[in-house]
């Protein structure tokens, strides 16, 4: 019965002893890391185990092991950058961000919010730096990154219109759509970062329509133009009540104004006054 139970155990303990001994014996045959990873998964080897085993083998090859994880599982994505992102290995977030946007592209709303909640604050406004910079697209991973760390949330936001002002426009759409309450307060910090205030105004009108008012009371307490807010107003489809038809704020062009005029009647018949103005006379 003893030896029966020993066995057992020893079979049990077997695959994985075996498959730890590949993954070591594949790196040092400086096999290609895909096929490091492709054996490990003959072995029955979980992915994020096998990573696990790569990285503290072949520190040097990290990142490559990494990307390349996550082009042979792209939906492990959170746990993939879990892995990587313990501070045994003691890899930098960006650069881990960098090298998991590379092997899954289309998993950035995964990725850089699951960076930010594994790494040091001080890392969270590098890491949206450094994704955008490889030409991630922020409205993907902006809303939840933003969610996951509320006290940065302006900070991450600034950073990412100054980093890619090209994607102004589709970063504000998916953060106001995202927390709506917000939106005069996300126009306040897009127009304070120096964002292109009409892609920053035709983004809010658009999904917050209902404070349109209010979103355009902020535009102009940052100076933008009155043409401008009216301008993304219209690109929005949204109108402005308190938008003036020769596109200035204050008085609507053929309105009513605050001076009135005292009309002068003639004089009556017979010299009656009647209200009407007196002639003096000769002396």
């Amino acid at each position: 019965m003893r030896r029966t139970l020993i066995g057992l155990a020893v079979g049990l303990l077997l695959p994985v002893s075996i498959a730890q001994a590949d993954i070591a014996s594949d790196l040092k045959a400086d096999l290609p890391i895909q096929t490091v990873l492709l054996n490990a998964a003959k072995a029955k080897v979980s992915t994020d185990e096998a990573l696990r085993q790569i990285l503290d083998a072949a520190p040097e090859q990290a990142y490559a092991a990494i990307t390349a994880a996550l082009q042979a599982n792209p939906n492990q994505a959170a746990s993939i950058v879990s892995v990587a992102l313990d501070k045994h290995f003691n890899l930098s977030p960006p650069q881990v961000v960098s090298a998991a946007l590379q092997g899954a592209p289309d998993k950035a709303g995964v990725i850089v919010p699951t960076a930010i909640v594994k790494s040091p604050g001080y890392y969270t406004v590098p890491i949206v730096q450094r994704a955008l910079a490889d030409g991630a697209d922020g409205s993907k991973f902006l809303p939840q990154a933003m969610r996951t760390s509320p006290r940065q949330a302006d900070s991450i936001l600034r950073q990412a219109l100054i980093s890619a002002p090209a994607q102004t426009q589709s970063i504000m759409r998916a953060v106001i759509a995202s927390q709506p309450d917000k939106a005069t307060h996300y126009v306040r910090v897009a127009l304070d970062a120096k964002a292109p205030a009409k892609d920053v105004l035709t983004a809010a009108f658009a999904v917050a329509p209902r404070q349109a008012e209010d979103i355009a009371n902020v535009a102009r307490e940052k100076a933008v133009p009155e043409e401008s807010i009216t301008s993304a107003s219209k690109a929005a489809n949204v109108t402005l009540a308190s938008a003036s038809k020769d596109g200035k704020s204050g008085t609507m062009v053929g309105g009513p104004t605050n001076t009135s005029t005292n009309q002068i009647s003639a004089p009556s018949a017979g010299g009656g006054g009647g209200g009407g103005e007196s002639t003096a006379s000769p002396n």
